[in-house]
C-alpha cells in the first residue's frame, strides 16, 4: 500500500462516518475534584476497556526487566503529582517500560504510563525525562481519552474506526518505506502496528499512533511543563527533549512514527517549548534539580541495551552513537565492549572495500578479546573469536576458544555446530 492510497482510504473512512458536529467535548481534570472524584459511567466503563486491552499488551510485548529504574521511574512520577490526583482513590499513576528502540510513550486513561527503551535512551537527565512523563501524565489527568471518545462519539464515528484508519496510516507509512528501499524503517514501523492492530488494542493505537490531535497534544505539553514547575524541575531542558529526537545520527531511514510525531510537529512543538519559556521563566538552576546521579544509573544500561536493540534492527549509526555515549559511562562494562564487536562486525558485512572490511574484523577482535578480559565467563564473545581466528587461518586459537565456548554454553542451540568445527580441527591434528 503506497501512502497516498492510505491517506485516501482513511479519509474516505473518516469521511464516512463523520457528521456536521464538531464541537469538542470538555470535561474538568480528576485533579480539580482531588478526593471527591469519581468517573463517569461512560468513563468507568472506558477503564474497564483499558485494564483489558493492557492485560492483552503486557502478555505480548517485551517488558524491560529492571526493577530499580521501574522505581526510578515511578518516584520522577510521583514527583510530578499534583496533590488533587494524590488525594484521589479512584486512579493512580504506574509506570512500566518496554524494550523497543523506537520513540514512543503512551498512557491508557486508567493511568498506566509506558515508555519505550529507545525513547529513554534519548533523556540526558531528569528534567528531560519528566517532561516526557508529565506530558504522559497529563493526557490521563485531564481525560484526553474520554474527550477523544466523546467527541468520536459526537461524530458518529467509534474508537475502532478511528483505530483502523490509524492502523491504515501507519500500514501505509511501512509500504511507502518499502517502496523506498528503506527496509529497516518499514519493518520497525510494521513490528508496533502489528502488535497493536493485531489484538485490537485501539486505545494504545490512538494515544501512540495518532495521538489525540494537535489541540490536546499541546495541551499535554502545557500541562507537562506546569507540572515539572511545580515539582521544581527545570523547564528550560524541556525544549532539549525534542531537539535530540530530530537527530538521525546519520540514519536518515529511521523509523520514528510515535509519540512526538514527525519533523514539522517536533519543531512546532520546539517553538511552544520556547513560547511557554518566554511566559513562564524557570527559577531552577539547570541541570541540578531531580537525582543527577540516580539517573545515570539508571539510564545507563538502558542506553547499551537500546543499542543492542538497534543492532538487532540493523539501525547501525544509531547503535553505534549509543555506544559511544554509554562507554565513558560504563568503562569495564564486557557487554559494552561484545557489543562494540557486533556493531563492528555488522558494519564488516555492509563494508564495500577489503581494506575496510579488514579494519573492521581487527576492531571487532580487539573488542571482543577486550570482552573476555573483563569477563572470561561471557561465552559469546569466546565463539566469535574462534570464528574470527578460524577465518584468519589462526586454527590454534580458534580450537581454544570453541573450548572455552562449550565450556560456558554446552546447551546453546548453535553448540553443536562449534563441536562440529571443533572436532574438524582435532582431526586435522591443529587443535593444541
Amino acid at each position: 500500500m503506497t501512502a497516498l492510497t492510505g491517506k485516501r482510504l482513511v479519509a474516505s473512512i473518516l469521511a464516512a462516518a463523520l457528521t456536521a458536529s464538531c464541537a469538542p467535548t470538555h470535561v474538568a481534570p480528576i485533579s480539580t475534584a482531588g478526593a471527591a472524584f469519581k468517573p463517569d459511567p461512560d468513563e468507568r466503563k472506558l477503564w474497564d476497556e483499558a485494564r483489558a486491552e493492557e492485560k492483552k499488551l503486557r502478555e505480548k510485548v517485551a517488558l524491560y526487566n529492571d526493577p530499580l529504574l521501574v522505581d526510578y521511574l515511578q518516584g520522577v512520577a510521583d514527583r510530578l503529582t499534583p496533590p488533587g490526583m494524590t488525594a484521589n482513590p479512584e486512579i493512580r499513576y504506574s509506570v512500566s517500560v518496554i524494550e523497543d528502540p523506537t520513540l514512543n510513550a503512551f498512557a491508557y486513561p486508567h493511568g498506566s504510563v509506558y515508555v519505550h527503551t529507545g525513547l529513554l535512551a534519548r533523556m540526558e537527565n531528569e528534567d528531560e525525562l519528566a517532561t516526557v512523563l508529565g506530558h504522559e501524565m497529563t493526557h490521563v489527568e485531564d481525560r484526553h481519552t474520554l474527550r477523544s471518545q466523546r467527541d468520536a462519539q459526537n461524530k458518529q464515528m467509534g474508537f475502532a474506526v478511528a483505530a483502523i484508519a490509524a492502523g491504515v496510516l501507519t500500514a501505509g507509512a511501512s509500504g511507502h518505506a518499502y517502496e523506498q528501499g528503506n527496509w529497516t524503517q518499514g519493518a520497525m514501523i510494521g513490528v508496533m502496528s502489528q502488535v497493536l492492530v493485531g489484538l485490537g488494542l485501539n486505545l494504545a493505537m490512538m494515544a501512540s499512533v495518532n495521538g489525540y490531535g494537535r489541540e490536546l497534544e499541546r495541551e499535554a505539553d502545557m500541562g507537562g511543563f506546569d507540572k515539572m514547575t511545580r515539582a521544581g524541575y527545570d523547564t528550560r531542558q524541556a525544549p532539549k527533549v525534542f531537539e535530540a529526537l530530530l537527530e538521525e545520527h546519520g540514519d536518515s531511514s529511521k523509523a520514528e512514527a510515535f509519540f512526538f510525531g514527525n519533523h514539522p510537529r517536533l519543531h512546532e512543538r520546539i517553538d511552544s517549548a520556547n513560547e511557554w519559556l518566554s511566559a513562564h521563566p524557570s527559577t531552577a538552576p539547570p541541570n541540578v534539580t531531580g537525582d543527577p546521579e540516580g539517573f545515570q544509573a539508571r539510564i545507563r544500561p538502558v542506553i547499551r541495551d537500546d543499542a543492542r536493540l538497534n543492532i538487532d534492527a540493523g539501525r547501525l549509526p544509531l547503535a553505534e552513537a549509543e555506544l559511544a555515549r554509554v562507554e565513558p559511562l560504563l568503562p569495564n562494562d564486557p557487554i559494552v565492549h561484545e557489543l562494540k564487536g557486533r556493531l563492528a562486525l555488522k558494519k564488516a558485512d555492509a563494508a564495500p572495500e577489503a581494506a575496510a572490511k579488514a579494519a573492521l574484523k581487527k576492531a571487532a577482535l580487539a573488542s571482543y578479546r577486550e570482552s573476555i578480559r573483563l569477563d572470561p565467563n561471557r561465552p559469546v564473545p569466546h565463539r566469535e573469536v574462534g570464528l574470527l581466528a578460524y577465518r584468519a587461518g589462526d586454527f590454534a586459537t580458534a580450537c581454544v576458544e570453541f573450548g572455552q565456548y562449550l565450556e560456558l554454553a554446552g546447551a546453546a542451540p548453535d553448540a553443536q555446530s562449534i563441536r562440529d568445527y571443533r572436532l574438524e580441527l582435532r582431526k586435522q591434528g591443529r587443535c593444541p
